[in-house]
């Protein structure tokens, strides 16, 4: 099954509907067509998760990236260009996000604690609160290893991933 986004058409990837049918289309939105949507809100859509006294980030159905606010832009080091629109193992450099597949394919995915988070949060609509996670950032941190306590929330299309906390351990 083909993913396109309903507004501009862009192929955002492709699913197995358990169907041979190569031709069956499913439609999502393109992060570029989701600002232009959320543009005339009352508020940008930053500004509004700004109001989290933590670390925010809105994810879509792949994991990737649609906004966050300030502290979610300051925890990764980054700019909203730089993290806006990337898959979440890009965005927060996981080490396995730079295997062949990237970020949602390689064997190391199938365990990710954010990655299968937000996706069951997608899925089913259930929040999940104060889940242990431990991104593989070791390029970035050195012998130190990050701990995050995350919650996610479902919003219409797309999951609220939260960093509640975050601690570096070493190792």
């Amino acid at each position: 099954m083909k993913i396109v986004c309903a507004w501009c058409d862009k192929v955002l990837g492709k699913k197995d509907p358990g169907s041979t049918a190569d031709d069956v289309i499913s439609h999502g939105i393109c992060p570029e067509c989701a600002k232009k949507m959320l543009a005339p809100m009352a508020m940008p859509m930053t500004a509004f998760l700004d109001r989290f006294p933590v670390p925010v980030f809105l994810m879509d159905d792949d994991v990737r990236v649609i906004a966050a606010n300030s502290k979610g832009y300051s925890l990764l080091g980054k700019k909203a260009e730089e993290v806006d629109g990337k898959l979440g193992g890009d965005a927060f450099e996981c080490v396995y996000a730079k295997l062949p597949g990237g970020c949602g394919k390689t064997v190391h995915c199938k365990t990710c604690t954010i990655r299968l988070t937000v996706t069951d949060t997608m899925q089913t609509g259930k929040s999940h609160s104060r889940v242990p996670a431990y991104p593989d950032l070791h390029l970035v941190t050195g012998d130190k290893r990050i701990q995050f306590y995350i919650s996610t929330q479902k919003a219409g299309d797309w999951v609220f991933l939260i960093i509640d906390e975050m601690n570096i351990i070493d190792k």
